[in-house]
């Protein structure tokens, strides 16, 4: 048996009993080679080249279905635009105001909110906004 860290795109698409497919292959494998937070334009535009059967709507049902399963992470930008995260490790975002730039942030799993009694977490979402170091730089000069 292979170790988490071994583990193919097709293995781990099999692992969430999800069907495998060329396009969720390529999807997937994109978006743990890209730790930008792509949307599925971003992918798309990162594949078309070596995909050219591959279509936006198959980029946009692709990343619905990998989010459903919890191979990917989904995340809404202050824009209201949808990015795609290949890290499911639990870990916060930081949103630059500026250039729109959006870094991963380490955060402590021990994180537990005091929650009114009789209710469930089902997820977590940490999201930081201010300005990132490029643009924090190019605004005092």
């Amino acid at each position: 048996m292979k170790n988490n860290t071994e583990l193919t795109a097709q293995d781990k698409l099999r692992e969430a009993g999800v069907r495998v497919t060329g396009p969720r292959i390529r999807v997937y494998e994109y978006l743990m080679a890209n730790r930008t937070h792509p949307t599925c334009d971003d992918i798309y535009r990162g594949l078309k080249d070596k995909d050219d059967s591959l279509s936006l709507a198959s980029v946009y049902n692709v990343t619905m279905k990998l989010a459903e399963v919890g191979l990917v992470n989904e995340i809404i930008s202050p824009d209201g635009q949808k990015h795609y995260d290949g890290v499911v490790d639990f870990h916060g975002h930081f949103f630059c105001k500026c250039c729109g730039r959006i870094m991963d942030v380490s955060c402590n799993k021990d994180f537990t909110p005091e929650l009114p009694d009789g209710t469930r977490i089902d997820s977590v979402s940490l999201i930081i906004k201010g300005l990132c170091k490029d643009c924090l730089n190019s605004e005092d000069a």
